[in-house]
């Protein structure tokens, strides 16, 4: 039990801690985490990666003016990798669905018109 407590106090400290980090570098290291880690995401990963995306999104909004220019630059290059890792999501699960809707075709079609050996 007191383990278990010092570990929630250890991650509580943790998140503390990342939360004084300047916005441009928990921006960038949530793109670099989910950049490294994306090819095994499940759909509940990626749920949780789209919530933490928009808190963050939300927050630069909220303190847009008081970033400064090189700031809002990594901040924005950044959400732009954020959103090819979308983009490359999108086609791949688009590639899947085509693939899955080819591979169904094939075998609807050799039903309709039976296949050569059954002749």
């Amino acid at each position: 039990m007191k383990a278990k407590s010092l570990l929630i106090l250890a991650v509580s400290l943790l998140v503390l801690a990342g939360c004084n980090r300047p916005l441009d570098k928990r921006v960038e290291s949530f793109v670099a985490r989910t950049e490294a880690a994306c090819e095994k995401y499940t759909d509940a990963d990626w749920e949780k990666s789209i919530k933490e995306y928009e808190a963050l999104a939300q927050e630069y909004k909220d303190t847009y003016k008081a970033c400064t220019k090189e700031e809002r630059e990594r901040i924005n290059e950044a959400f732009g990798k954020y959103t090819r890792l979308m983009i490359k999501r999108g086609a791949s699960a688009v590639d899947s669905a085509l693939q899955d809707a080819v591979d169904e075709a094939s075998s609807f079609l050799k039903g309709v018109f039976g296949s050569d050996e059954e002749e």
